[in-house]
């Protein structure tokens, strides 16, 4: 399936050309109704990857034209995957979900979830909540989109303008603060940045003011002749295409829930190199990692009083500890 990737690969351009300006930034301003006022949009990670999708659903469309696919949608929202791609000759499909995150510093991203590891995923000739059973499907891949959060950009554009170092504890506390500004988030912020204000002489009421302007408004409403100076809620997109297998990881997507987590490191998302592709037989492992894994509650629900195991190092004890067949 090597070709599918390749040929996928090949509609970056038109993926940007629809979704970036020349700056980096994102061709979408806002939402306009039949008044002409623009209202600018949430960075909520739900509402842009949605129109992401939309924007590039052409391009896919022509892509499958291109190399003659037909096109599958999921037809609920909850159904994996996102589109099924059937060969008209040979009648091979093909999964793709479509992902996107935000970076959250110039290494990592907040992580993808990428589908369920029970239902469909084990019971592998199961219709319920997939287009195809899961094993009529030759592969599976992953359209990623990464993005930064201009806000976010903003703020650490500013930062270092002063002279401030940025880590993973001062970037989750800005990011926590733009998106819901509060007492405690303002305190955690100022405490990860406390030994630096000192350094520097920074007061705490700059780096509040560096905060707030650089914050979008999003309850603020626009004219079209204001178009050209609304500033984009995201930008600096990158575009991969990857097995799922490739790029998963060996914990769920987020707490307790029943799907299968991504790796959050940008270059290994970009190439493939996941944690189950530094093993032997990786994708083989990836199925029968994830078929057997549990989370707490699945464990409890059995009467165990912890999961058998929880990541790649464990799983190997585990099975090692299982009696032999004679």
């Amino acid at each position: 399936m090597d070709e599918f990737k390749a040929a996928l690969e090949k509609c970056f351009t038109d993926f940007f050309a629809v979704v970036a300006t020349d700056k980096s930034e994102w061709t979408v301003k806002g939402f306009i109704d039949i008044y002409k006022n623009i209202y600018t949009i949430s960075t909520d990670t739900k509402v842009v990857s949605k129109i992401i999708e939309l924007m590039i659903f052409p391009v896919l469309a022509k892509f499958a034209t291109d190399n003659g696919y037909g096109m599958d949608l999921a037809t609920h929202q909850n159904h994996y995957p996102d589109i099924t791609f059937v060969h008209g000759k040979t009648g091979r499909k093909i999964a793709l979900d479509l992902k996107s995150s935000y970076r959250t510093g110039p290494t990592r991203i907040n992580g993808l979830t990428l589908g369920a590891f029970t239902g469909y995923f084990r019971n592998r000739t199961s219709t319920k909540n997939i287009t195809y059973p899961y094993s009529e499907y030759d592969a599976h891949y992953v359209l990623g989109i990464v993005y930064t959060k201009t806000d976010l950009f903003e703020c650490e554009r500013k930062f270092a303008e002063k002279g401030f170092t940025l880590n993973n504890n001062i970037r989750k506390a800005l990011e926590d603060q733009l998106s819901t500004p509060d007492d405690e988030t303002e305190k955690t912020l100022l405490d990860a940045l406390q030994k630096q204000m000192t350094e520097l002489s920074v007061s705490a009421d700059v780096i509040l003011d560096i905060v707030a302007k650089s914050k979008l408004d999003e309850r603020k409403t626009y004219g079209l002749g204001d178009l050209s100076r609304i500033m984009s809620v995201v930008r600096d997109f990158k575009f991969f295409v990857q097995e799922k297998w490739r790029i998963a990881t060996d914990r769920p997507g987020s707490g307790n829930t029943k799907n299968i987590g991504s790796t959050a490191v940008i270059d290994e998302l970009l190439k493939g190199e996941g944690p189950f592709t530094k093993q032997k037989d990786g994708k083989a492992l990836f199925d029968a990692y994830w078929q057997a894994y549990m989370t707490r509650d699945m464990a409890k629900a059995l009467d165990m009083d912890d999961p058998p195991f929880k990541n790649i190092a464990t799983y190997f004890q585990y099975i090692e500890s299982l009696p032999k067949r004679k």
